[in-house]
């Protein structure tokens, strides 16, 4: 069993779907993908698998977790694997693509650990079929602060970076290769 960690509330997080509710009210179906970001004072990866099998739920409810850093140019990537349920798979992102009233810089202290939430909704029907909070390793969370700082601050081109993701999809075979040559990779916790 892993350790236990605290975090510091956040001054306000709106209340979030639970297990058996729709993800949102406005749709009930979504495309297959993965949507990452930073809000509320937590990484959120939410998973949108169609019609996710009961291994699936279970194992993104209790399997180790590992996750990754990439950075290419405007575009980094959040790099996550679980433990017989996906092997390595990567959710590209920069802070720009948020509108700026929703964007959100980390700030842990160095030896902190920031929150990875993980959702599980089901594309076919838009419920929500698991969640899990778990805890990041100290390089982790730093190596994303750091990441998302430098994004920040950085002008942005939308044209640049879909090129910059296109460009690292081709030189890399798949996200197993892209791990192999990340900046950080380590387990998650919880």
């Amino acid at each position: 069993m892993s350790e236990l960690h605290t975090f510091p509330a956040p001054g306000f997080v709106p209340k979030e779907p639970a297990v058996g509710e729709p993800w949102s009210s406005e749709f009930t179906e979504y495309d297959e993908g993965v949507r990452y970001l930073y809000r509320y004072g937590a990484h959120d990866l939410t998973l949108f698998w169609p019609a996710p099998t009961p291994a699936e739920v279970s194992g993104l409810r209790d399997a180790d977790v590992e996750v990754g850093l990439f950075s290419h140019g405007p575009a980094a990537f959040l790099l996550y694997k679980i433990k017989n349920v996906c092997e390595w798979s990567d959710a590209a992102f920069n802070m720009h693509l948020l509108p700026e009233g929703e964007r959100e810089l980390p700030n842990e202290e160095p030896g902190d650990r920031a929150r990875l939430k993980l959702t599980l909704v089901d594309a076919d029907d838009g419920i929500v079929r698991a969640r899990r909070i778990l805890s990041l390793d100290k390089v982790t969370t730093q190596a994303l602060k750091h990441a998302m700082r430098e994004q920040a601050g950085a002008a942005f081109n939308r044209l640049v970076y879909d090129a910059a993701i296109a460009e690292v999809h081709a030189r890399y075979q798949d996200s197993d290769a892209l791990a192999a040559v990340a900046e950080v990779v380590e387990p998650a916790f919880g």
